[in-house]
């Protein structure tokens, strides 16, 4: 048994022949697998419950319960039943090798072994379990995703069904002044509804890959200057000054696109969790063959918990601003599959209360 911590996966090998086992061991261990061991089906049974190995390596002719109809009973079992299981054999009759396939095995390895057959095999197998696996938690991810922007949009649209029927309904009892304000509220409302739709489009064009990524040289500081003017306005009216640590400037191999997205996401957001009265700061540095950019609130920072999963996909962190500013929950995994399509990464680093830096590195050169 290996216990390695850098192996490749677990194994679970069944077989009755102490040789077989001892000749397998030699194969596996030196490419490095964690290898578990029993000699009958009831034990293989009860083994694949409580590890769950990556793939089973399972000998027919067992005295007792033979293969077969351990591999019967592991495909009924719902912990077990997608595990995958390569039979071990020298029977070469079709009839057997159909009846295995029929019970859920994915393969077999004939007796006596070759290393490269029992190697590459294997190899093969854990790959494509490996993705399955990866497939189906992403999947998965994306469902979650998907029903919560289903209930946000529903929610949205619901909430401005009803402000215009009771508009129109209530329309003459309404001052000309009282009337204004409420379609400014409108206004207002419809913006933000707009802005979830708009992020959650553009999120979905990248997954489906028809956005056109088309890298350019392009000046980073001119695109951050011009990000930070979109958002003059809003920083005004919470009296935030918003400053600029330039060392130099920085020319990136870049699509302008997808790169102003970025920082326009991050620049409203640092405006957005900062109190009356902040700072935020934008700076750029050299970092090796990449260019770290960081933008740093001063704001009420970010609850430790939600840091580690700040990212992910299927959860939408949707927190109001410091005086009440409502967000889409997009913008930061729009930032990421941004940058994921430019090789760059993300980190964030806050302290509840005291503020934010969100740190993008980009390389300089694809």
């Amino acid at each position: 048994m290996n216990d390695s911590k850098n192996t490749r996966g677990t194994i679970l090998v069944v077989d009755d022949s102490p040789g077989n086992i001892e000749l397998l061991l030699s194969y596996l261990q030196k490419i490095n697998y964690r290898i578990l061991i029993t000699r009958d089906g009831p034990n293989a049974i009860k083994l694949a419950v409580s590890s769950k190995p990556d793939l089973i390596l399972l000998d027919i002719m067992m005295p007792g319960m033979n293969g077969f109809e351990t591999c019967e009973h592991l495909k009924k079992m719902p912990d077990t039943k997608d595990i995958p299981v390569i039979f071990m054999t020298a029977l070469t009759d079709i009839e057997s090798k159909l009846k295995g396939f029929e019970l859920g095995a994915v393969d077999y390895i004939t007796k006596p072994f070759q290393r490269t057959e029992v190697s590459a095999r294997i190899a093969t197998h854990l790959t494509i379990q490996e993705q399955k696996i990866k497939l189906a938690e992403l999947n998965a991810s994306k469902n979650r995703f998907f029903s919560i922007v289903a209930h946000d949009m529903k929610g949205a649209f619901g909430s401005l069904m009803n402000f215009t029927q009771y508009v129109s309904k209530s329309f003459d009892e309404w001052s000309r002044e009282e009337l204004k304000d409420l379609i400014l509220d409108m206004c207002e409302s419809t913006q933000k509804k707009y802005k979830l739709l708009e992020n959650f489009l553009e999120w979905s064009r990248i997954q489906m890959g028809v956005i056109p990524f088309k890298p350019q040289k392009v000046l980073l500081e001119y695109i951050i200057v011009q990000a930070i003017q979109l958002f003059t306005d809003h920083a005004t009216s919470k009296n935030i000054q918003i400053t600029t640590d330039f060392e130099t400037e920085h020319y990136l191999e870049a699509d302008s696109h997808m790169i102003a997205t970025i920082f326009r996401n991050l620049i409203s957001n640092a405006i957005k969790f900062s109190y009356k009265d902040g700072t935020i700061t934008i700076s750029t540095l050299d970092h090796d063959n990449q260019i770290a950019i960081s933008v740093a609130d001063t704001g009420c920072g970010i609850d430790p918990h939600k840091l580690d999963r700040l990212f992910c996909m299927d959860e939408k962190h949707q927190t109001e601003g410091t005086v009440g500013e409502k967000g889409t929950g997009l913008g930061l995994l729009l930032c990421k599959d941004l940058l994921d399509k430019h090789n760059g990464h993300i980190y964030v680093k806050s302290e509840k209360g005291k503020g934010t830096t969100f740190t993008v590195y980009l390389p300089k050169k694809r």
